[in-house]
């Protein structure tokens, strides 16, 4: 599944080496065709759930589980960004594909810190007609502390995420289930591997774990989660309209 590859070489911002660094809007998503899923926060589940699934995958590396936007059935192959590199018009963008070409990396040896990084291998990097980055005095200008501040909300919103995510497993509320799609000539698509939220075991736990889920608004993105799988049907009829013989996932 699929976020690695995206950034081709994320490096550092530094008001020094990048004092007169301009770097251009996005045009495009091509940068995104291949990519099958998306990297998610849970205040994004209510809009994803309208038009992609939700699931969770436990990444073994990391030893977290992530929430993931599925957006193609095939190993590669992102069915909401056409040949032109146009996302797919009247869906929902998520954040993570929104804040490319700048990323968040942790600082190393300081807890909850993140340095500010730029993918130089963008196409747009460096451009004449882009984006300052920093000031004549070295300082961040008025566009990129508004890129920063996105970065930080995103971070702070998948942060909660996980919190989330932490809670239900330590609650024992998921299960593994794979999404079958036959298509019109008989090809089998799916994902293997997929975890989703046991909407049966949540009717099991106490009632205080419930009001704690509630408060904290999980619920709310557990039933976003769990309407969004039926969006797995729309993805089979979006890639019959495509075509195409690449590898299932």
């Amino acid at each position: 599944m699929a976020q690695e590859g995206m950034y081709k070489n994320p490096v550092v911002l530094n008001p020094v080496a990048h004092k007169s660094t301009k770097v251009a809007r996005l045009k495009d998503f091509k940068f995104a065709q291949d990519m099958n899923s998306v990297l998610i926060a849970g205040q994004e589940f209510m809009e994803i759930a309208k038009y992609y699934p939700i699931v969770f995958v436990r990444d073994q590396n990391k030893k977290e589980i992530l929430p993931l936007a599925i957006l193609g059935l095939r190993q590669k192959g992102n069915l909401f960004v056409d040949s032109d590199g146009h996302w797919k018009e009247g869906t929902y963008l998520p954040g993570f594909f929104r804040r490319y070409p700048f990323t968040l990396a942790d600082n190393v040896g300081q807890e909850d810190s993140f340095a500010v990084c730029v993918d130089t291998g963008f196409e747009g990097f460096d451009q004449d007609d882009g984006i300052a980055l920093f000031d004549e005095d070295g300082k961040p200008t008025k566009e990129l502390n508004s890129i920063i501040d996105f970065l930080r909300k995103f971070q702070t919103q998948y942060i909660a995420t996980q919190e989330m995510i932490n809670k239900l497993d330590e609650l024992n509320l998921f299960k593994e289930f794979s999404a079958d799609i036959t298509m019109p000539a008989g090809e089998k698509l799916g994902f293997k591997g997929t975890m989703m939220v046991d909407e049966k075991a949540i009717l099991q736990i106490e009632d205080q774990e419930v009001l704690g889920l509630f408060r904290r608004g999980f619920l709310a993105w557990i039933y976003s989660h769990l309407s969004s799988l039926s969006n797995f049907r729309a993805l089979g009829q979006l890639e019959a309209k495509k075509g195409g013989t690449a590898e299932a996932a």
